[in-house]
Formats: C-alpha cells, structure tokens, sequence
C-alpha cells in the first residue's frame, strides 16, 4: 500500500477543503452529481468520504463503490465486490444478464430517494460497470459522487461516468496552502514543527496532503525529521526510498514517452517552454499537461514550464545510473550547450549545501496561484543555492572583504549559522579599500544584531569599522542606526543629516542614510517627511538600501492612500518575485498584508501569507517583517480555531523575533493571548489580550516605537477599552502627524468614550474610508452599546445601514456584520456553529457533523461567546434568534 494511503486514514485532512466540500454537498442535495477531482495525493477520495458523512448526518443512505485497476479486465466485478449485482434467474422478474442484473442491482438500492452512490477512482471502473451505472441512473435518477484523476481530453473514454450522468459538475480538489498544510503536519506528527520544516515539505509536495504526509512520515523514519525540545525540525535531506512508492501514482498512466518527458524535464529543472521544445515534442508536453503534471508560469517575456509536484523531480534524480538516465541527461546537456545542469535537492537547507568541511480572486484564481508559488519558490531556492555556491566559490578563491561581503548577505538570506558566519569572517584578511571593509563589517554587524542579537558586539564592530572608514564614517553611523532601529529602540531621526548636509558625500552614504532616516520617521509617524526623503534619493544603487524601495508603500498607507500603497506594494511584490529578491517580496507583502487588514480581505490576507511564508529562505534587512506576517497568519489560524496551529506559528515568529519594533502588528502577542484565554469566560480572556497587548505598548512606545506601540496601544483597548489608555494614545497620536493616525486617534477615543453614537458615527466614517477593520470594530462596540441601553430598533437600523456601507468593499468586507442583532464579527465557520449549538447539538453532535475534534467546536464556541459578549449557550440562543 501506498505510505500516504495508510496517514490520510490517520488524519483528518478532509476538513481542510471545507469550501469543496460544502460545494459538492449542495449539489448532491439539489440532484445534482459530482466529481471530485484531483491528483493521486489530492486527498480526494477522503474528501468523498466527509462529503458522504455530511449526507449521512442529514438522514440519507450512502453506498460506496470502487473502482480498482486490477479488476478492469473484469467485468463488473467492482460492482459485485459492492454488492450492487441483483442474482440472476429464478423468477419472472430475475434479470437474465449480468450487464441487467447489476442495473437491477443499483435501482434497487438507491429506490426510495434521498440515497447516495460513491464510487472512488471511478476512472479505473472498467466500461460494462460504467455503463451499468449509467444505464441505472437514466432509470431511477439518484446523484451520484464520483472521484477522478486528470486525464488528457485524447484519453477520456467517452462512457466514462461523469460523462455519461448528467446533471453533473466537476469540482477540482486543488493542493492545500502553506499554512493548511502546517495544519496537517501538526496534526500528523502530534506537535509543533519548524516553519523550515513546513517550508521544505510543502515545497517538496506541493500542497499535496498525500506526498506532505509521505514525505513527513518517512523523514521521521529515517531521522531527518526530529523533536527537539517538543518542535519537530529537519535535517538537511527529506527525501528516502520509502518516497518512491508514494510518486509511482502520479506516473502510473503515462506513455512511455511521457515518462521520458518527465525524465528529462526533472533533469532540465524550470526552463522556458522553447527550451522544452527543443527536448520533447509538443504531444508529449501536451500528455504532461493534461494528466497536471506541468505548471506553467509566466516571467518577463518568457512562459516557464516546471514539474508538479516538485518530489517528482527527486523521483528520478534518485533511480540511480542507468541506461535511460545516461541517455536522458546526454540529451538535456546537449540542449544546454554541453553545461551540466545542477541544481538543489528537494527539501535541503541551503547553506548546508556547502557541507560541514566548507562550513567555515475566485477561488480558483488563488487555487492557481496557489500551485505557481510552489514553482516560483521552487526559483527562488534555486536562485539562491546557486548564489551561495558561487559566492562561495569567489571567496574560497579570493578571500577578500570585498567577496566575503557578498558571501555574507547570502548566507543572512540562507540561514546560515553562527558558526558559519564566524569562520567567514576570521579567515578573511582586513585588506583592500576601505569601501570593502565597511561593506564587510556592516553585513557582519546586521548578523550580530539582527541574528545574534547582540547589540554590544555590533557597536564593538562598527566602531572599529569607523577606525578605517575614511570618508564613510557617515555610512557607518546610518547603518548602525538602521540596526538599533531593528534590534533595540528608534533613535532620532533628526541626529542623522539631512539630505542638505550630505550632498557632497559618496552616492552610497546618501542613499544609505537617507533610507535610514526615512524608516526613522516611519517609526514616528512622520509619513509625509519620510515620503519627500524617499522620491528624493536616486535609484537604488547599493543592497543596504533595498529597504527604501517597499518604505514608500508603508508611507502611502500611512498617508491613507491606501489604493495607492495596496498597488505599489503589489507592483514592488511581482517584480521581487522575478527578480528573486528576498528583501523586496518580504517587504511588499508585509504593506499589502497591513492594508488588506485594514480592507477587511481575509481571503486574499491568507492566501498572500501562506504564498509568502513557504518561499523557505529569511530575509537579511526586513526580518522583522517576516516575524510580522508569522504574527498575523498566527492570529488567522487562532480565528479559525487551529490552536495548535496559531501556537506553532507564534513560536516560530518568537525564535526569530528580535524584540520591540518598529512595525506594527509584528508580534503574535494577541494571538497568543487569545490561546491562553481559550479557556477563560469572554470578559477574562478580554482583560488577558488587554493586559498583555497594553504592556507591549508600554515597552514600545517607551523604545521610541511610536507608531508599532499606538497600534499595539489601540488593539488593547479594542479588546477592553479604558479612560486612561485612551488618554495615553491621544498623547502619542498628537505627536505623529500621519493621516491614518488621525483616523485611528477618532477611533480610540470613540471606543473609550463607549456613547453609541460616536461608535457609529466613527464606523460610517471609517467604512467609507475603506477602513473596514476599524469601521467593523466601531460598528460592534456600538451596537453593543445600544443594546445595552434598550434601544434595539435603533440597532437594527445601524446594523441594515452598516452592512450596506461595508458592502461597497465586497461580500467579505460586510461578513463580519453576519449577526443581525448584536454586529458580532463572527467567522463563517465560527457562525455555523453557533447555530448549531443554538439549535440544541451538543458539542460531540457538531464535532461529528463538521468532521472536526470537539475541542475545535469548544474553540470556537469560546469565541463566540466573546464577541457576542454573553458567557452561556440560552444567551447566546437568544442573541441569535433575534
């Protein structure tokens, strides 16, 4: 068997295609059949199975089927194996052949209506079971559930099932995302796991739960995957033997050819699709393709093809020499021009490639999208495996400040160890220009601090750097700042020059210090100052200063552009992403991922931090912001009820956070808070966030973090609003000028104040704005109030006019208004089940139904009571009924 087979049993991986399955069931309720389809690994013949159960809870009969290979020389021996086979003979109404007795067969067990047939790998029936199917649904119309592999359009039979029942849909079961599946690991493994670990996984696989679960599974026979101290992290290879038998699915149909195709693009690697060309014709790439083992992905003027999922790449790479392989690869070389194709192993940590002696928009737009990360992280790791490899190399043959430099920053961007750095930078000799050796010092001391954190020994290194600096003391003093900014507090931006005072000094110390103090203002609030800084300076010309280019979209939104800051931060993402800049996609993510908060679009916010979050390589300037996106996938996952999950991820931005900072929502503190208080009534587990968020808005604000700790100071007092936090953030407001503060300073006070009027009044300012969070948070304080008070036709009026404003955002913006009566933003999943507690299920009774573990429905019945601000079940019954 199969070793994913055997995990998917395991583990209950069919919740985590919820859309999908909610779909299918819709259909099958209104007579409508479907088929599932996905490849081997999609998990969707467990998917099939919590479809059936949704059906079964809601009183139907279900019968299952399946279609094996084996058995399709066999006429209808898949049918009789399922007991759809009626005898033969004996009677004037037996059936007298075997095609009319299983036809008599199925209309007898599917009469009486509200009755389910399944068949699974109904691709594998063989054609008289097809057209016995067939031939009893154009009798006795049931619906029908089916589950398929792709298959080229050439090579579907024309009796094939779904084909021939009509009304029928095909619903594809796409690859999970990066964060679902952290879910299914974690629910595999039975705790936490590294985001390393995660990355390379999910890179391996793709998304698909089967090959996740194989890969994870083996890695952990094998010893590559271990738990240390309660986190399971991986060694430097994932792939075993064991992995063979779990891709051999994914190749099972193909023509010999198609084989070969995959042969050589698996040793080609992404290459254009002229390329591909030129090793195979198009009717093979067309094979490939319609069985969706090819994701094509455009870049500049040039369409990308690569395999999917990528393990079929380690496939090959592991069978050994053979004839074939020798043969395969002489024909790849030969394409590239006699040069030997190299390239990472699946699933390796980079930098320990180099080797211990060297050490020294519908859904199915973002389901597409989702598949394309996978091949363009796939890119980006061969980018910078190669990167490291050379860099490297130029060193070990040049062992220069100059060369160690660059070798420095790629190893920051690969995750390289103390130790590694250490041996790079005893044995390289202080020599050449003093521009050199400042370059290498400052990448050393970004290590100390933003790796290290250690701000004594970063001092101790620029300030011998400044001892041979020369004319780039200035430069050294912006770096610095730049690295005290990140690890420790917020110096004055006034104490760095101006642009006036540096005009004649080196382009690189302008540039540098000028995006130095633009981030300074940033961190005060100071957004118009910080942009006239910004479109000052010149094109960027030196690494240090990449950080400017994602600074303008921050001081966009600061500005309230937030249309503006979304676009430009999208435009700066793409163009990252192509030109394999870590820094750049870092940054641009975290700005579109702050104004999709504020838009309200928790869709596309899930599906940009799962894109960004699996690339598996850290950025070596924005790593705060990569700490900050941990921080809000883990505050999605603990809305949604993945405990464990959000923990996972709040740990993983802790191990690499450096402390208080200057970006707002960079800490998983509320997403912790609100785990801790799972268990705590709605106004304790209030007052816990509140507390905990309040004194890390204390700490930041006191570090000259004045814009992260006004937010980190406002989430608190959304969670338990009080005169003298409101009071403190009207102080610190009144010092940053920026635009959006002025919005969120009315919003504070209005929440402080607690008059229902005010609230509302700031909600239809605020939705009209576009700020949908904040309008959402007014709009629910505010109807709270005027409960409170009695006035509850006065709350149904605000509640019909505020879903109308957020409306104009889109379906999502106005879902957290779902509950009529008290403007409660409860999730879609989170209302589910309050209604169904409403309507008397127990907890196990929803568990069963939803295919989910009881404590997920305690999770989110917990929250539910806290936004609906009631501490019992009749209340909340009674809310609801409203």
């Amino acid at each position: 068997m199969v070793l994913w087979v055997t995990m998917c049993s395991m583990t209950p991986h069919g919740t985590l295609h919820v859309d999908v399955r909610d779909d299918a069931v819709k259909h099958l309720l209104a007579g409508t059949s479907v088929d599932l389809q996905g490849l081997p690994g999609s998990g969707r013949s467990v998917l099939a199975r919590a479809v059936a159960a949704e059906l079964e809870d809601a009183g139907w009969q279900v019968i299952h089927a399946h279609g094996v290979l084996a058995l399709r020389d066999r006429p209808l021996e898949a049918l009789s194996v399922a007991g759809l086979v009626a005898r033969q003979g004996g009677g004037p109404q037996a059936p007298t052949t075997a095609v009319s007795a299983a036809v008599q067969g199925i209309t007898s067990a599917v009469r009486g209506g509200s009755t389910l047939l399944v068949v699974d790998d109904v691709d594998d029936l063989d054609e008289i079971s097809a057209g016995a199917i067939a031939a009893a649904h154009a009798m006795s119309a049931f619906p029908l559930l089916t589950t398929s592999r792709p298959a080229p359009r050439v090579l579907r039979a024309p009796t094939r099932v779904p084909a021939a029942v009509l009304p029928g849909v095909s619903l594809q079961v796409p690859p999970l995302g990066y964060v679902d599946t952290q879910t299914l690991l974690i629910e595999a493994l039975g705790g936490p796991i590294e985001s390393a670990a995660v990355s390379r996984v999910f890179s391996g696989s793709g998304g698909l739960p089967g090959l996740s679960l194989a890969l994870a599974t083996s890695a952990r026979l094998h010893g590559s995957l271990r738990r240390v101290d309660g986190v399971w992290s991986a060694g430097p290879e994932l792939w075993s033997p064991e992995m063979v038998r779990s891709v051999d699915p994914l190749l099972a149909r193909l023509s010999p050819e198609g084989v070969d195709g995959l042969h050589t693009l698996a040793l080609a690697g992404t290459i254009d699709v002229t390329m591909a060309r030129r090793l195979m014709p198009w009717d093979v790439l067309e094979e490939l393709d319609g069985y969706r083992l090819l994701r094509f992905v455009p870049r500049d003027d040039k369409m990308l093809v690569s395999l999917f999922p990528p393990a079929i790449v380690e496939f090959f790479r592991h069978q050994g020499v053979g004839a074939r392989h020798l043969r395969v690869d002489e024909a790849v070389t030969s394409a590239f021009g006699g040069v030997k194709v190299q390239q990472p192993p699946l699933g390796t940590a980079p930098w320990r490639l180099v080797g211990a002696a060297d050490a020294g928009r519908s859904r199915v737009a973002l389901e597409r999208a989702g598949e394309a990360d996978v091949i363009v992280n796939r890119l980006l790791q061969e980018h910078w495996h190669r990167e490291l490899l050379v860099r490297r190399t130029e060193w070990e043959d040049n062992p220069t400040p100059r060369t160690a430099a660059v070798l420095l920053r790629t190893m920051l961007v690969t995750g390289a160890d103390a130790e590694s750095v250490l041996a790079v930078r005893e044995a390289t000799p202080r020599t050449g220009d003093s521009r050199e050796l400042v370059a290498f010092d400052d990448w050393y001391a970004l290590f100390l601090g933003a790796v290290e954190h250690n701000l004594e020994w970063v001092h101790a290194v620029l300030e011998q750097a400044r001892e041979e600096a020369d004319e780039w003391v200035q430069l050294v003093d912006g770096i610095e700042a730049f690295i005290v900014l990140l690890v420790d507090h917020a110096p004055d931006p006034d104490e760095l020059p101006a642009a006036a005072d540096i005009a004649t000094a080196p382009v690189d110390t302008r540039e540098i210090v000028g995006t130095v103090r633009a981030e300074l203002l940033l961190a005060q609030g100071r957004s118009a100052e910080a942009l006239e800084v910004i479109d000052g300076l010149g094109q960027v010309t030196s690494t240090f200063a990449l950080a400017r280019v994602t600074a303008r979209p921050w001081a966009l939104m600061l500005e309230a552009r937030l249309d503006e800051a979304l676009a430009e931060a999208q435009d700066l993402l793409a163009e990252a992403r192509r030109e394999h800049d870590v820094e750049g996609i870092v940054g641009a993510a975290y700005v579109a991922a702050q104004v999709l908060t504020l838009r309200g679009r928790a869709g596309e916010l899930r599906t940009l931090l799962g894109s960004v979050l699996s690339s598996g390589v850290l950025p070596a300037l924005e790593r705060p912001q990569h700490v900050a996106l941990l921080s809000m996938a883990a505050g999605l996952a603990a809305d949604e009820g993945r405990g464990t999950t959000a923990r996972t991820l709040a740990q993983q931005a802790l191990a690499l956070r450096t402390g208080p900072g200057p970006f707002p929502l960079g800490s998983p503190t509320l997403a912790i808070a609100r785990l801790d208080g799972a268990d705590l009534p709605p106004i304790q587990a209030r007052a816990l966030a509140a507390e905990r968020l309040w004194s890390e808005a204390e700490t930041l604000l006191e570090a000259g973090y004045a814009m992260s700790g006004y937010v980190c100071g406002m989430l608190a007092v959304v969670e338990e609003p009080t005169p003298l936090r409101g009071s403190v953030l009207a102080d610190v407001a009144a010092e940053m000028p920026a635009p959006l503060v002025r919005q969120f300073d009315r919003f504070v006070a209005a929440l402080c104040d607690g008059d229902p009027e005010a609230l509302v009044a700031v909600g239809d300012r605020h939705a009209d704005a576009g700020l949908v969070w904040t309008a959402t948070a007014a709009y629910t304080a505010g109807l709270s109030a005027l409960r409170a008070s009695g006035a509850a036709a006065r709350a149904a009026e605000v509640h019909e006019e505020a879903r109308r404003r957020l409306e104009a955002w889109g379906a999502e913006a106005a879902a957290g208004m779902r509950s009529a009566a008290e403007g409660a933003e409860l999730t879609a999943r989170e209302d589910e089940i309050a209604r169904l507690a409403a309507s008397g299920m127990t907890n196990q009774d929803i568990a069963r139904r939803l295919l989910i573990s009881v404590r997920t429905v305690e999770n989110h019945l917990h929250r539910v009571f806290r936004k609906l601000g009631v501490d019992n079940r009749a209340d909340m019954s009674r809310v609801l009924s409203v």
